[in-house]
């Protein structure tokens, strides 16, 4: 997973498979395909970027 101009400094959701289950978190960065994942626990880990995918935001809808 390599990073574009456009998303650095931002955040990009993402779904990690550890241990057969399914985490959720945030990349902090790449490095020699390896991903850094800050995950929604308070963990963060450094998985191959096999294991990582990305998800898209669900949008934000008002209500009227």
């Amino acid at each position: 997973m390599k990073l574009t101009i456009k998303e650095k400094n931002k955040n990009i959701p993402v779904s990690v498979t550890l241990e057969n289950k399914m985490k959720y978190g945030i990349v902090i960065g790449t490095s020699d395909k390896l991903v850094g994942v800050l995950l929604n626990t308070g963990e963060y880990v450094d998985v191959p970027e096999y294991y990582v995918k990305r998800i898209s935001r669900k949008p934000k809808f008002t209500v009227t």
